[in-house]
């Protein structure tokens, strides 16, 4: 599928053994994967140039594309539920007079299973699976990618798919170690979506730390970087609006113009607003090389 105009921010995961955390980084216009912008950076990977990507209202919704993973017998109902709770890990930080300015909301489950941001049509932020193949040469061993639209003059964020390598990966839901954690995943995946972007290199703690072994729970929850990077970005005193519709208004099929009627339910009524969107690959979240072959060749193989 095309991705126009996207720039490849994807960083593979490798094994850092690191002491402590390191300061949160929040993404903005300026992509360092792009030489021909030229980001300054501080420290190795966070730019310091251009607008940060932020959601400007305090309601954002996303959707679970109707099919799950068949392969990996991950059905829409329980992936919504996993979703929440990645999303309730950021939303639950402590910013000190209360937590973050943002609720979510669930629209799901929709038929478009394309990650795409529509300008002048409905839209979805969207959590699909890629069970035939993984699309994206340079990351096979990911665990996932997320895509996050936005604004190139404000970073007004536009739209965001998180999309989930159960190609590759044997992914569940059940916390017992048996193949890699779902909720681990997403709780990574969503910070992007909310516009973090990933913490130091040297950094082996945090929820958006840029390697992880695929072992454990501990991407569930927060460290104090991470939560000190939500609560920036989504300050509990900020004004915003809270209307919890998509850009453009919602629907469940790809493709849909603005002035037909919404497939789906949304919250609240939107405005229609015609700007167009650079894209940023934000995140390819992948274990060590070896490890997550050995965790692919699970009981439903590997393709």
């Amino acid at each position: 599928m095309s991705r126009a105009p996207a720039a490849l921010a994807a960083l593979l995961f490798a094994l850092v053994d690191a002491p402590s955390a390191q300061a949160y980084c929040l993404a903005r216009t300026c992509d360092p994967a792009d030489p021909k912008q030229d980001c300054e950076l501080d420290g190795d990977s966070c730019p310091t140039q251009g607008r940060v990507l932020h959601w400007t209202s305090t309601c954002v919704t996303f959707a679970i594309q109707s099919d799950g993973s068949r392969k990996r017998g991950l059905d829409a109902d329980d992936v919504r539920s996993v979703s929440e709770r990645a999303f309730e890990t950021w939303l639950s930080a402590d910013c000190g007079s209360g937590g973050p300015s943002m609720v979510i909301g669930s629209l799901g489950p929709v038929e478009c299973d394309e990650s795409r941001h529509n300008p002048r049509g409905r839209n979805a932020n969207i959590v699909m699976f890629r069970d035939d193949e993984w699309p994206y040469p340079g990351s096979i061993d990911a665990y996932g990618l997320t895509t996050v639209r936005f604004n190139p003059q404000t970073g007004e964020i536009y739209d965001a798919d998180v999309e989930l390598n159960s190609a590759d990966v044997d992914m569940t839901m059940s916390g017992t170690g048996d193949g890699v954690d779902l909720e681990s995943i997403l709780a990574h995946e969503l910070g992007h979506f909310l516009g973090l972007g990933h913490a130091a290199p040297e950094d082996a703690v945090s929820t958006m730390r840029v390697s992880w072994d695929g072992e454990g729970l501990d991407l569930r929850s927060l460290s104090e970087d991470d939560a000190a990077g939500i609560c920036a970005a989504y300050p509990p005193d900020r004004r915003a609006s809270s209307s919890c519709t998509p850009h453009n208004g919602f629907a469940s099929e790809c493709n849909v113009p603005v002035d037909e009627p919404d497939s789906g339910c949304a919250l609240t009524p939107s405005t229609n607003q015609r700007h167009s969107a650079s894209a940023l690959v934000l995140a390819a979240l992948a274990s060590v090389l070896a490890a997550a072959r050995r965790r692919a060749r699970g009981p439903a193989g590997r393709r």
